[in-house]
C-alpha cells in the first residue's frame, strides 16, 4: 500500500529496495507459479514461486537453521571467547550507504585488537 513512499524514502537505498521488494512479491502471481495436480483424485493446487531472497523469512528459514547446523558440527571441543565489536550508532547512515567502507574498517581494527590480545 505505502511502496511508492517506500521508494522514494531518502535512507532507503537501492539494495535494500530490492530485497524488500523480493520479498514483497514472494510467493506471488509475480514471480509465476505452476500448477500442481493429482493424477488419483484430480485435486489441483496453484503453487507462487518464492523469491529466494537470503532475508526472506518465507524462503530461508529452513536454509538459515541448517546452515547453523552445519556450522555447530564444525566447532571443536575446545573453550571459545565471544568476543563483541560495536560501533556508535551514529554511524548507522554511512554503514547503510558505504556497508564496504564500514565493515572493512571495523573487521580490519577488530582483528589488529585481537592479534594484540593474543600476543
Amino acid at each position: 500500500q505505502h511502496w511508492a513512499e517506500v521508494e522514494r524514502h531518502p535512507r532507503i537505498n537501492p539494495w535494500q529496495l530490492r530485497t524488500l521488494s523480493a520479498i514483497m512479491r514472494c510467493r506471488t502471481s509475480d514471480l509465476g507459479g505452476h500448477v500442481d495436480a493429482c493424477t488419483d483424485c484430480g485435486t489441483i493446487r496453484i503453487s507462487y514461486n518464492s523469491c529466494r531472497n537470503r532475508h526472506c523469512p518465507k524462503c530461508q528459514g529452513k536454509n538459515r537453521e541448517e546452515w547453523i547446523s552445519k556450522r555447530e558440527a564444525e566447532l571443536l571441543p575446545v573453550p571459545y571467547f565471544h568476543v563483541v565489536f560495536t560501533l556508535p550508532d551514529t554511524l548507522n547512515p554511512l554503514a547503510m550507504y558505504q556497508p564496504k567502507a564500514v565493515y572493512d574498517s571495523l573487521f580490519e581494527a577488530a582483528w589488529q585488537t585481537v592479534a594484540c590480545f593474543a600476543k
